[in-house]
């Protein structure tokens, strides 16, 4: 079971780390076991490279009028922001297919919680309510499961990557994204209730409210290909500025680092600072994502918790934020309300070159 487990692995990061010699050697495996199927479809495709090469399974008999097109995490290290980027990448190939779009995140889902799936089996369910049509896959005649090189196809691809900053201000970006995020990925209203609540507890005065969200813990480490990690002095640099431009009544923070608040609020001086005291949060450089912890439905309330600050962003009149999904995804809802920050600034110090692999 244990060499089982290691292969299992060996395999993620080949097919992570080297795709290019992954493939070969699982044709070369397939030819030498003589599966005849999977060589006649690599030919196929190599044939029609320009076309779409789709996996159409039959589980059932219903819905045989629909082709169900069902979403998961792309992998088991997503934070939770950034599957929602993928999810609506999916969502518009989809549509973009005639397909019908069905959530269905599973156990590798990083925020998966067993004590939450003994109440909801699906874990998109714990944060978003369904739409109003719900089909089930493994009854449905035309079943598509969604793969990474799908959402590849779409021209929104490029633009769904929160480590380029001219993608939040990408006005098509907008336009597509908003009939996705209000049919298919709606949050529900307790969460909405709680951040809109929360926001209206700021003192009455003149000025605008502005989001900060700060990045810590395994930012520190500088992953390939991930933003360069802004610090708290960078970062409280720049709400001061903010500051010099925008008449400022309070200043909400969201951030998985303990200290940052605790740094914001000694430098900014007499402005309110808002903040959730219930998030876990870490002062080390391992993501919270992945840590362990004896709350009851630790996980859940993970998700629960960067949803909240999340959404509670996309209320404020100001953003100012690393390059990350959670502030890409905050402004993506802000837009898909017809609203727009009156004051943002993204942060970017450019992007990791090296050689340690998330």
């Amino acid at each position: 079971m244990i060499k089982s487990e290691k292969y299992k692995k060996f395999k993620a990061r080949m097919k992570y780390k080297h795709p290019r010699i992954y493939l070969l050697l699982r044709t070369i495996n397939q030819e030498i076991h003589g599966d005849d199927r999977y060589v006649q479809k690599v030919l196929a495709f190599k044939e029609t490279p320009d076309s779409d090469f789709l996996d159409i399974r039959h589980n059932g008999s219903t819905n045989y009028e629909k082709t169900l097109y069902v979403i998961k995490e792309n992998s088991d290290r997503e934070g939770f922001c950034a599957t929602l980027r993928f999810t609506i990448g999916f969502i518009l190939y989809a549509k973009e297919h005639g397909f019908e779009p069905v959530m269905r995140l599973s156990k590798d889902f990083v925020y998966y919680d067993e004590e939450m799936s003994m109440e909801i089996s699906n874990p998109w369910k714990y944060y978003f309510l369904a739409p109003k049509d719900v089909y089930d896959e493994n009854e449905a005649m035309h079943v598509c499961y969604c793969q990474y090189y799908h959402m590849m196809t779409i021209k929104e691809y490029e633009k769904l990557d929160a480590y380029r900053t001219d993608n939040y201000y990408d006005e098509s970006l907008f336009k597509a994204c908003t009939p996705v995020i209000k049919e298919y990925m709606e949050i529900k209203p307790e969460i909405v209730n709680e951040a809109t609540e929360f926001i209206n507890t700021a003192k009455d005065g003149d000025g605008i409210i502005l989001g900060v969200h700060f990045r810590g813990t395994d930012y520190k480490k500088g992953y390939n290909e991930h933003p360069v990690f802004v610090g708290a002095k960078k970062t409280i640099e720049e709400i001061e500025k903010a500051m010099e431009k925008q008449k400022v009544r309070a200043i909400f923070v969201a951030t998985d680092d303990t200290s940052f608040c605790n740094e914001v609020k000694k430098k900014i001086g007499d402005i309110e600072v808002l903040q959730y005291q219930d998030v876990y949060r870490s002062d080390g450089d391992e993501s919270v994502a992945f840590s362990k912890s004896d709350r009851k439905k630790h996980h859940y309330l993970l998700g629960y918790e960067i949803l909240r600050d999340m959404y509670t962003l996309s209320l404020c009149d100001g953003l100012i934020a690393g390059k990350s999904s959670v502030g890409f995804i905050s402004n993506l809802y802000k837009h898909s309300r017809d609203e727009e920050y009156v004051y943002m600034h993204i942060i970017d110090k450019g992007n990791n070159s090296n050689e340690k692999n998330f």
